[in-house]
């Protein structure tokens, strides 16, 4: 009865967090985690009640191998063999006059992989090969289990995810970007959003055989708002699933975002700051939104000044009226979240950009 008690608090809870889009794009980054601080603590007591265990009980179960390095070892030879069909995926440029350019495309944190398909199809087209990585606890890359419906099993297998595992994963996908570029003497370009560009910016400083000729960043996880690391304090509950208030159109465990994933996420941002440094100055253009709830505009600033990154350029958009309003301003990955127009432009300027494209005087 206790259990059924908090699940309908829980639930009342979210519908009045999921609210009217109007009151959500008003809400700010402090009253927002105010509010996901409050679901935190009911939905940690319901998720311990019905899976009927205690809050001391909160061993992880490692469904995929956790490896802590980025070479060509054992353990990543397992990890290839068991994501390799499900954690990449190729796109094929539409030009007739061969490749222009590789890319490497990563997604963000809890978000579907198909979700960058508005990206992915403006690179075809204008002659860019592209390599879809889905990090593991997104899209199909999960462990598959006979009898287990596909929504748990890849939520089982986000509940155990780490930095370093999906690092190894970039790193593969990196490897075959890389070899491809190097047959089509091709540049290389790297596109990410959020986590997906923490990860390819971490690889980038800390790999000394890693390396992009150009970078398209949407809102990367480069740091956040501080009141954001608080959530840190439930580090150790690592399965524990906290809801999120992205519409579930955009996200790949529509239940929400396991802390071990949140972990992960930390990890990586305390290894940027540690590795970051000019090997990241190659011509990078970061799109972000002035009002994103999650990342400061001021971190780049920041960053470029003290790094002497000389080469990155802000694009600082302004979401139009016609864009969905159920998206946060994080959201900047396709026409439904900006706007049909400025969407246009931003991939006007991202295939300027990659493919050094002079504007008309």
């Amino acid at each position: 009865m206790g259990g059924n008690l908090i699940n309908r608090t829980f639930q009342s809870l979210c519908h009045r967090l999921r609210g009217h889009p109007s009151s959500r794009q008003s809400q700010k980054p402090g009253g927002f985690f105010l509010s996901g601080f409050v679901a935190i603590l009911l939905v940690t007591a319901w998720s311990y009640t019905v899976e009927g265990r205690s809050l001391k009980e909160t061993k992880q179960i490692p469904i995929a191998p956790q490896t802590s390095g980025i070479n060509q070892t054992a353990a990543n030879i397992i990890l290839e063999n068991q994501s390799e069909n499900y954690a990449t995926h190729w796109f094929k440029n539409h030009s007739r006059e061969g490749a222009k350019g590789v890319a490497l495309v990563i997604h963000g944190l809890n978000l579907r992989p198909d979700k960058m398909q508005a990206i992915i199809s403006v690179l075809t087209e204008s002659g860019i090969d592209v390599l879809r990585l889905s990090l593991r606890g997104h899209g199909d890359n999960y462990t598959h289990h006979t009898g287990i419906e596909e929504d748990q099993a890849r939520l089982e297998t986000f509940k155990a995810v780490s930095f370093p595992l999906w690092m190894n994963e970039a790193y593969l996908a990196y490897s075959a970007v890389q070899k491809r570029a190097a047959q089509e003497k091709v540049p290389l370009f790297f596109v990410g959003f959020s986590l997906g560009g923490l990860i390819g910016l971490d690889l980038f400083s800390s790999q000394e055989e890693v390396y992009y000729n150009r970078m398209v960043l949407f809102a990367p996880a480069i740091k956040l708002h501080t009141i954001h690391y608080l959530a840190r304090i439930l580090s150790p509950f690592s399965r524990l699933v906290i809801p999120s208030l992205t519409p579930d159109s955009y996200l790949s465990n529509d239940k929400g975002t396991p802390i071990a994933a949140y972990n992960a996420l930390f990890e990586g941002l305390q290894q940027l700051e540690k590795h970051v440094n000019r090997r990241v100055n190659v011509p990078t253009l970061i799109f972000i939104d002035e009002d994103d709830e999650f990342i400061p505009v001021r971190a780049f600033k920041e960053l470029k000044a003290e790094k002497k990154l000389d080469q990155w350029e802000l694009y600082i958009v302004k979401k139009e009226s016609d864009a969905n309003q159920d998206t946060f301003h994080h959201h900047i990955i396709d026409e439904f979240s900006t706007g049909k127009a400025v969407w246009k432009e931003m991939m006007a300027a991202t295939i300027a950009h990659l493919l050094a494209i002079k504007p008309n005087k």
